[in-house]
């Protein structure tokens, strides 16, 4: 039997996050959910694993320290066309820019319920 809420449940997904904890949860949630996830604490380490693995989605936090931020690592996605749909997040209200034109985002706090649900959206429909 098949539970339509977590259909289709597969995808590998990029969690760019300098919190440990949040991004162990989400992670956590993530991989329970079917999806397949990998991890980087920072944009720096974001670009090593984009440059060597196919990612359907990424996910980072806006502000995270380093020579880029998370809407730098966005725009260094949409410059190399990858074909990656990217999520951002913060806690504080950002300007996006141009990047609002190819990058959904979600505020903090969220829970593992909202980034499921945004992930779905961008993944599938």
């Amino acid at each position: 039997m098949t539970n339509e809420a977590q259909a289709p449940s597969s995808g590998v997904v990029l969690i760019v996050e300098d919190d440990t904890l949040l991004r162990l949860a989400i992670a956590s949630s993530l991989r329970q959910n079917g999806f397949e996830v990998l991890e980087a604490a920072n944009a720096a380490e974001a670009v090593t694993i984009l440059n060597s693995v196919a990612v359907d989605a990424l996910i980072s936090d806006i502000n995270m320290p380093g020579n880029m931020d998370g809407l730098s690592l966005a725009r260094w996605v949409h410059r190399h066309q990858l074909d990656t749909k990217i999520i951002l997040t913060s806690a504080s209200s950002q300007s996006l820019g141009e990047a609002e034109q190819y990058v959904s985002f979600l505020a903090k706090p969220y829970d593992s319920e909202d980034i499921q649900q945004l992930l779905r959206q961008v993944l599938w429909h």
